[in-house]
């Protein structure tokens, strides 16, 4: 088969590697669409942290495919049947584990795309017990977004409920807050408000349900907005995100950490977070829950992100996809891979 290896940092290529064949409880999938992120472009050059990668590796832990076939003692999956699979193998047996909390692990780190051979390729095979079969009646490459929004989703499970007649911010204009715009419009708020830098950005807000929004570098629009928030849900990847996601966060309210900045140092004062009493949650991957709440409103058509694709490419052309999502003035939101 066909697949997208990367050798070690700085090496890769599409390649020949021998087809893969489903063993016991695992499933062999074609997958449809494949997205691209920024821990892609950090696991090609290096910067992904060791103990989260695996070399050599085919990258690909955002898809959506169909069953190929499935391996002895595998049921309730058949040939052609969309799916969609949690990358994370966690080890079934920790404390985390027990809880349901899968995707806080104990074990060693193992996921799909990153220590495991991923879906940028003709077929992966992936265990059975992390399958989610997909309704036949909905299409199934938008279905490649349900991994990163299912990091959202499991932060806001965490958090429960907003408040009724909530006012909520994202602060982040790149395809995981424009995926927390569309899921914070299911509770109904008074006001969502998306708050990004780049115009070709934002304007996508109010097409995912947002009621406002505005650009962060407009001090003047930001300021009445400042301690007024129920939930603010930062994706920036900067440690200043999570600053200005704190001072917009009113006393008592809650903020939702999505972003992983790298910064190494602090950056919120605590003080913030103490005096004004507020609930700071970080998310790591998402949680069994958060996949089978994602896929339950996909599956209902309350929850559509193929807005959020503006390119396409094919698996022969995945150097050239991975080169638009790294060019910042390609307008690219988000990139698919489609090996079908």
């Amino acid at each position: 088969m066909r697949a997208f290896l990367v050798t070690q940092p700085g090496e890769y290529a599409l390649t020949e590697l021998p087809d893969p064949a489903p063993g016991p409880g695992e499933v062999l999938v074609a997958p449809a669409a494949v997205g691209i992120c920024g821990s892609d472009l950090e696991l090609l050059d290096g910067r992904r942290p060791a103990e989260y990668v695996r070399y050599p590796v085919v990258p690909g832990h955002e898809w959506s495919g169909r069953v190929v076939s499935v391996g002895a003692g595998v049921t309730g999956l058949e040939p052609g049947q969309p799916v969609v699979a949690e990358g994370v193998r966690a080890c079934g047996v920790c404390a985390r584990c027990r809880e349901g909390r899968s995707n806080l692990c104990a074990g060693t780190y193992a996921e799909t795309g990153f220590t495991h051979p991923g879906a940028l390729a003709d077929r992966v095979v992936v265990p059975a017990r992390l399958v989610h079969p997909l309704p036949a009646d909905r299409p199934v490459e938008p279905a490649a977004l349900l991994e990163p929004a299912g990091c959202v989703a499991s932060g806001l499970l965490e958090l429960g409920p907003p408040p009724a007649g909530a006012r909520i911010a994202v602060v982040g204009d790149g395809p995981l807050g424009l995926l927390a715009v569309l899921l914070a419009r299911l509770s109904a708020p008074r006001e969502l408000i998306l708050i990004g830098h780049r115009a070709e950005r934002v304007r996508f807000g109010r097409q995912c349900g947002a009621t406002d929004v505005l650009t962060s570098a407009d001090g003047a629009e930001l300021a009445p907005l400042q301690g007024s928030c129920d939930l603010v849900i930062e994706a920036t990847n900067r440690a200043e995100g999570a600053v200005a996601a704190a001072g917009l966060a009113r006393r008592g309210g809650s903020v939702l950490l999505l972003g992983i900045s790298g910064a190494g140092r602090p950056a919120l004062d605590p003080d913030v977070i103490t005096l004004g009493q507020l609930r700071v949650q970080g998310v790591f991957a998402s949680s069994p829950a958060a996949w089978r709440w994602m896929v339950s409103l996909y599956g209902s058509g309350q929850f559509d992100p193929s807005p959020l694709v503006t390119h396409r490419f094919p698996l022969a052309e995945t150097t050239a996809a991975l080169d638009v999502l790294a060019d910042r003035s390609s307008g690219a939101l988000k990139v698919l891979v489609t090996p079908g």
